[in-house]
């Protein structure tokens, strides 16, 4: 074979390796573009699913884009914020969180899942998942605004346990104290019992008890009597109140609730009164329905025409005289009296137009004699300590 031969051969293929290369280019260019072209079509398939609010078909479609582009990360927000438009509008709350969850395998470090599913949690009371949720998203993202709703949720447990470490303290020295005074309230007990209310008149008249009474401070109160598994003041007992008032009868719940007595036997030295009880109905830790009051005076401190006695019966109202009302009293002589009269919420009503002779006071009732007033001057009426 002579040299222009080998020329011509050579020519010949280089020839079709130039025509071979520019069909394969051609071939690859065209496919490229093909398969640029085709996932285009389908983000803007997608997209207008997103614009109409169709964001589980927004979801299918970007979807099919991300499998010819596994790396896009502006498909993969788009997928994201598809599956927090959903969660947003979902009612079922589990369903949010695990829409909340998908966007989150698409894009980790929008803040948006994170604080949806917290408020999810926080709106339904747990909030060990909400801080969860808070932390695990600022640990990824970094978000101040997450680790300040974190301490303040730290800061009000702590608010809280302290509180109830306080009240726990509060409730084992009342329960230490109660115990302490047991013997003394148990003594009281059993003269409520038998009824012999002046044995327990003398007896709140000693030192023991008075000491008893000064131990008591503000709303608390000391007590004997039976309770219900978690502590608290059921059936039959008795306590001490402040200023002296002790209570024997039902209890429900903790407070006064049935029928009881309550009584009070110490005043200052300059008073009139030497003791009160009430004898009726509670409700609500307060006199309420039938009851009877009973007032008794030295003689030696009223005037002549004083009592030295005086029962008033009735209904009553959170403590008030509340309805008809009968008062039946012993004259520093000995002699009674009795009057009928009526009052609304705690205020006697006037029953007559006569002048009853005491300045700025009404009429309320003429005794069953027709020899005396009982007056007013409009001040309540009503259960010693619930009518001051």
């Amino acid at each position: 074979m002579n040299v222009k031969t080998v020329k011509r051969m050579i020519a010949a293929a280089t020839v079709i390796l130039i025509v071979v290369g520019v069909i394969l280019g051609v071939y690859y260019g065209v496919s490229y573009f093909s398969e640029a072209n085709k996932v285009a079509d389908i983000l803007r398939t997608g997209s207008k699913y997103m614009d109409a609010g169709d964001y589980e078909n927004a979801i299918k479609y970007y979807d099919d884009a991300l499998n010819y582009e596994p790396e896009s990360t502006e498909i993969r927000n788009a997928i994201s914020y598809a599956y927090i438009k959903l969660a947003e509008q979902s009612s079922d709350n589990a369903r949010a969180v695990e829409l909340y969850q998908k966007s989150l395998l698409y894009n980790k470090t929008n803040k948006t899942p994170y604080w949806g599913v917290a408020n999810i949690y926080e709106n339904l009371g747990d909030e060990n998942n909400m801080m969860i949720s808070l932390q695990t998203g600022y640990d990824i993202t970094g978000d101040e605004a997450m680790r300040q709703k974190m301490e303040a949720v730290e800061a009000e447990r702590a608010r809280i346990q302290a509180e109830e470490e306080a009240a726990a303290a509060e409730e084992a020295e009342r329960n230490a104290i109660e115990e302490a005074h047991a013997e003394s309230l148990k003594a009281l007990y059993d003269l409520f019992e038998v009824q012999d209310l002046d044995a327990v008149k003398d007896m709140l008249r000693t030192d023991e008890y008075m000491d008893l009474v000064d131990e008591v401070v503000g709303d608390n109160s000391f007590f004997y009597g039976t309770k219900t598994a978690d502590g608290k003041r059921s059936g039959k007992g008795i306590a001490v109140y402040k200023d002296g008032y002790f209570y024997y009868g039902d209890f429900a719940n903790d407070v006064r609730e049935g029928s009881g007595v309550m009584m009070r036997a110490v005043y200052s030295e300059s008073s009139a009164i030497g003791s009160f009880v009430y004898n009726g109905e509670w409700s609500n830790d307060k006199p309420n329905g039938s009851g009877m009051c009973t007032s008794n005076y030295y003689k030696d401190k009223i005037g002549e025409s004083g009592l030295s006695k005086q029962i008033i019966t009735g209904t009553y109202t959170d403590g008030l005289e509340n309805g008809a009302m009968t008062l039946q009293g012993t004259t520093k002589s000995g002699g009674s009296v009795s009057y009928s009269y009526t009052a609304e919420n705690g205020v006697a009503k006037k029953s007559s137009d006569e002048d009853s002779g005491v300045k700025g006071q009404y009429i309320i009732a003429k005794s069953s004699d027709g020899k005396s007033n009982l007056t007013s001057d409009g001040s309540l009426r009503g259960v010693e300590g619930y009518a001051d």
